[in-house]
């Protein structure tokens, strides 16, 4: 009888190593972590600002364009070719920021009264 104790006794102890064997984390599934890359630095793009009325604006492809447009009533300034508008008023500059994408003149127009209030030139880029 006490031999058999021994034998549930030892085999109990074998059931509970193999299950900690098996749970345990082995070392090859300890591989070291390594740090990523270090983030690549990324130019910002050109930008040109300019205020109309005023000079021609000239910008080269890939330029990201802020222009201020002030006017002493209420209309709203667009650069109909380039889809790009804002509402402009006595007081409240508008603020036009777009990707010159493409060559050409672009007309900086009003609106609702038509008039002109300046041109943007985009070359190729540089």
């Amino acid at each position: 009888m006490g031999s058999r104790r021994i034998f549930v006794f030892v085999l109990a102890l074998l059931v509970v190593a193999s299950l900690a064997s098996a749970i345990a984390p082995s070392e090859r599934a300890r591989r070291p972590t390594t740090a990523p890359p270090p983030p690549t630095s990324v130019e910002p793009a050109p930008s040109v600002e300019a205020t109309l009325p005023g000079s021609t604006v000239r910008a080269a492809v890939g330029d990201v364009v802020t222009l201020r447009v002030a006017h002493d009533g209420r209309d709203v300034v667009q650069i109909a070719d380039l889809g790009v508008s804002e509402p402009v008023e006595d007081g409240i500059v508008a603020e036009l920021v777009f990707d010159a994408d493409r060559e050409g003149r672009f007309a900086v127009t009003l609106l609702e009264s038509g008039e002109r209030l300046g041109e943007i030139v985009v070359r190729a880029a540089r």
